[in-house]
């Protein structure tokens, strides 16, 4: 049995790998005797062409879908089945687990969705558990698609790990670019360790992909992979790319004091809430924390409650503070057209720019599966048909050219930036 993961985005520059398909594939190897191979094509420099002649000799084709490249994905795997029609096509990914039923209905081609958490549903796939049993995926069943119930997930993170073997030789020479030179210099690794979010951000989607809860990897399997991957790659810079590095702060006491016993020389990179505590913050500089970053989104008070970010400026500002007496590198995530957003608005964010070593400004972007997104569902702004519209391709950003509610057109804040 041949399986290839793949995430199907050809386009432009690829940050970071995306590590979740290593997840599944090291989980799907420990567990089937199989053939598994990951495959990022911009990492290994596969054009489509290149890659689709691999399609012809696997059983089953695993891709992840972002809404920004859903078009991508479904093209590649129209393509895919017309090359090998016996081949099984698994979807997952954050956009296909918010319109699992509507992508089965439109595409033909596509067998299964996997939503959330796919490692027990496709396990369970590949050792031919009848569909109507496996929680967690939506099927066809002759014409008709069903959706099962959610799964439950899994509670130990310990047993989700990624082996760095299967993507280590496209990535060996990725660097964090938001981080002083001095660090990118050392031999860097992007890393998870933890699952989810437990907060409600109107804007943002992880609370629903992951049923609103936070999960971590116990700090001794933690440093156990760390320190693996120290000896077997000489890794000095870990970027932790987690939505929420400190869901637990006794967790992160223990993982400090145990980073230190291991007398392991290593830096690393954090995402952090505002509002985390000094002590906290304290402790992880001590052993190596070098560079966090937090979203802001806004500066502005009125801004920060219409999208439920359950912070206040003062709060910002306090983290700012703290993080400098610390002599943390601070990197801040800004989002511009916000909802209700006004020139105002926008002005009190801008103040809070010089505040950071590097600072990063998006537009906001509509995605599903958000509040925000419902709440203009509910006002008749937009609906579901938009996401299988390719006059929209890529983003759908809140702006007037396409919202009423909007308050600034794309060429307006253009011009602001």
């Amino acid at each position: 049995m041949k399986l290839l993961f793949v995430n199907p985005y050809f386009k432009n520059k690829v940050y970071a790998p995306t590590l979740g398909l290593g997840f599944l594939a090291t989980y799907i190897k420990n567990h089937v005797d199989c053939e598994v191979e990951i495959i990022e094509p911009v990492k290994k420099r596969l054009n489509k062409h290149c890659l689709l002649a691999k399609i012809k000799n696997i059983d089953y084709l695993c891709l992840t879908c972002y809404t920004e490249s859903r078009f991508q994905c479904f093209d590649f795997a129209e393509q895919a089945k017309k090359i090998n029609p016996n081949c099984k096509i698994i979807v997952g990914g954050p956009h296909a687990t918010a319109l699992d039923v509507e992508i089965l209905k439109r595409y033909s081609f596509i067998d299964i969705v996997a939503r959330r958490e796919g490692e027990e549903a496709l396990l369970k796939i590949l050792k031919n558990y009848p569909l109507s049993q496996i929680n967690g995926i939506t099927w066809r069943k002759d014409s008709e698609v069903v959706q099962n119930h959610d799964q439950v997930l899994e509670k130990n993170l310990d047993l989700f790990y990624l082996d760095y073997s299967f993507i280590y030789p496209e990535i060996y020479k990725w660097k964090d670019n938001e981080i002083p030179y001095k660090f990118q210099r050392l031999k860097n690794l992007p890393i998870i360790a933890s699952r989810g979010c437990p907060f409600r951000c109107a804007f943002c989607a992880a609370s629903q992909q992951w049923s609103g809860i936070w999960r971590g990897m116990s700090p001794d399997k933690l440093l156990e992979e760390i320190k693996f991957l120290v000896n077997q790659y000489g890794i000095r810079y870990f970027r932790f790319y987690d939505a929420l590095f400190i869901g637990d702060e006794i967790q992160i006491f223990k993982f400090c004091d145990l980073l230190e016993q291991y007398g392991l020389d290593i830096k690393f990179r954090i995402d952090i809430r505002v509002g985390t505590s000094r002590a906290v913050l304290k402790r992880l500089r001590e052993v190596g924390c070098e560079v966090v970053g937090f979203g802001i989104e806004s500066g502005s008070d009125k801004v920060l409650q219409i999208i439920n970010k359950r912070i206040t400026r003062k709060q910002i500002e306090e983290t700012i503070n703290i993080c400098r007496s610390l002599n943390f590198w601070i990197v801040g995530f800004f989002m511009i057209s916000l909802p209700e957003e006004t020139s105002e608005d926008f002005n009190e964010t801008v103040e809070l720019f010089d505040s950071f070593d590097v600072f990063n400004l998006q537009f906001f972007k509509i995605h599903p599966n958000t509040a925000f997104y419902e709440e203009l569902k509910k006002r008749g702004e937009i609906n579901d048909e938009i996401w299988f519209d390719k006059n929209y391709e890529e983003e759908i950003y809140y702006s007037r050219e396409l919202f009423k509610s909007a308050k600034f057109s794309r060429r307006a804040t253009e011009i602001m930036i």
